[in-house]
């Protein structure tokens, strides 16, 4: 397999506009997209030199390779819609009810 490659959203964005555009159904059904994403990968990995056992063994990389990077995306696009944790400190009474002073801890 190929040391690194780069995802941007361009290029995700594009290879789906692409499977879009031959599939329209695909915009209403994640999984369709998905099963085309995997038979083009299948398809490619038919050509792959060497025998049968080779192109197994190739197909199970990719396989562990897809879902560590859907586990890691997963992983981020959580930690970027938790919200910020609550600021902590306490509120000084003032001599009018109506207005508290926000003191940090």
């Amino acid at each position: 397999m190929s040391e690194s490659i780069t995802l941007s959203d361009d290029l995700i964005h594009g290879i789906y506009n692409v499977i879009v555009q031959h599939d329209p159904n695909v915009e209403k059904n994640m999984m369709l997209a998905l099963q085309y994403l995997s038979a083009v990968s299948g398809y490619l990995a038919a050509g792959y030199p060497g025998g049968d056992n080779e192109r197994d063994e190739v197909l199970d990389q990719l396989t562990a390779f897809a879902k560590h990077v859907a586990a890691q995306e997963a992983q981020d696009s959580a930690a970027q819609q938790q919200p910020a944790a609550a600021p902590t400190g306490h509120s000084e009474q003032t001599d009018d009810p109506a207005v508290g002073i926000w003191k940090p801890e």
